[in-house]
């Protein structure tokens, strides 16, 4: 496993700013503008298509996100065509409760498009990654501040345009898979952040740190004969502030669940009890997932993840108290540029 002087310090951080509540619960706390309700609003509306490619009707509702996966943040507004982002919710990223970020575009990765915002050296450092699919039918947002002040603000949002497609399924059809890339933003922070304002102080009180992030790949594979989605993020590894790897990080498992009638699923996430870096050989439940299935035959998939602990159940390192939430947004395997591992699937709706 990697690991570099760099995990001591930000694991001494960790201890210092990620103390107190848990920015993922639903309820809301004395300073925290708007959390918890996560509603996606105008999403889901009537494209007027009224059928899918195999002749079959559209289901047309809303896409809400769950709170525990929306945390602080009510509502993104996300402009992929003029690279905008706009956050609502979060505590003081800005004046407004709504506030635009700026472009970051050397925090960039893997096609997720990064995001800052601070308004002066003893201000929060927000970080933010958004991306949209490459049919622009879904998109996907993940904002952090890992401090300072034993508070963390954190979380997710994703969203559809139009309703809700999904693939014709026959006897023996059905099974799709969408394979791509995943970011996070943790609680962990550095203090030396390469996005930092220079702060001109050095108690420690008032020193801001910059949030670490993760990285790896996404896997999900739909059945939408029997209307269950599961899939893996896999491939982690936790970076520095110059996306330096710091360590590796145990793989994930997006737990089986159902797909709604929306096209929208939540569920439960767990270590991967395959790989060693987890620590355990049971399954061991740390945290949720939702998302939403869009474009022309569910063509598309956008969500989101929360963990309430990273480093494995040997706690490798020494964390005590890490968050972290993160985003996908994947393409079906055949569609576009497809990641490697599409090659070992049938990139056909039906056949696994």
């Amino acid at each position: 496993m990697k690991q570099t002087v760099a995990s001591l310090l930000v694991c001494a951080l960790l201890a210092g700013c990620a103390s107190g509540s848990n920015p993922f619960a639903p309820e809301t706390t004395a300073d925290d503008n708007g959390t918890g309700t996560g509603t996606d609003d105008g999403t889901g509306t009537d494209t007027g298509n009224g059928t899918t490619g195999g002749g079959t009707t559209t289901v047309d509702s809303s896409v809400s996100v769950p709170s525990e996966i929306a945390g602080n943040v009510s509502n993104v507004t996300y402009d992929a065509a003029n690279g905008t982002l706009v956050v609502e919710g979060v505590s003081l990223d800005d004046v407004p409760y709504s506030a635009t970020y700026r472009r970051a575009p050397s925090l960039d990765q893997d096609g997720y498009v990064a995001f800052t915002i601070q308004e002066d050296p003893l201000d929060r450092h927000y970080t933010a990654y958004a991306r949209e699919s490459t049919d622009g039918s879904v998109r996907a947002t993940t904002v952090g501040s890992p401090g300072p002040r034993n508070r963390s603000f954190m979380g997710a949002h994703f969203e559809r345009d139009g309703s809700y497609d999904p693939p014709e399924v026959t006897e023996d059809s059905g099974i799709v898979t969408y394979a791509g890339r995943y970011v996070a933003v943790t609680n962990v922070g550095d203090l030396n952040g390469s996005d930092l304002l220079p702060a001109g102080v050095t108690d420690p009180e008032l020193l801001v740190p910059q949030a670490l992030v993760v990285h790896g790949d996404a896997f999900i594979n739909a059945d939408f004969a029997d209307n269950t989605v599961e899939g893996n993020i896999y491939n982690r590894e936790l970076l520095d502030t110059n996306l330096n790897v710091i360590s590796d990080l145990p793989s994930v498992v997006l737990v089986v669940t159902d797909i709604e009638a929306n096209g929208t699923f939540s569920g439960t996430v767990e270590y991967d009890i395959s790989d060693p870096l987890s620590g355990t050989t049971t399954n061991t439940e740390i945290g949720s997932y939702s998302g939403v299935f869009g474009g022309t035959d569910a063509s598309s998939v956008a969500g989101a993840v929360e963990l309430d602990e990273f480093d494995g159940t040997d706690n490798n390192l020494d964390f005590e108290t890490e968050l972290e939430s993160g985003v996908f947004v994947l393409d079906q395997c055949g569609t576009g540029a497809s990641p490697a591992v599409c090659n070992s699937v049938n990139p056909n709706v039906g056949t696994p």
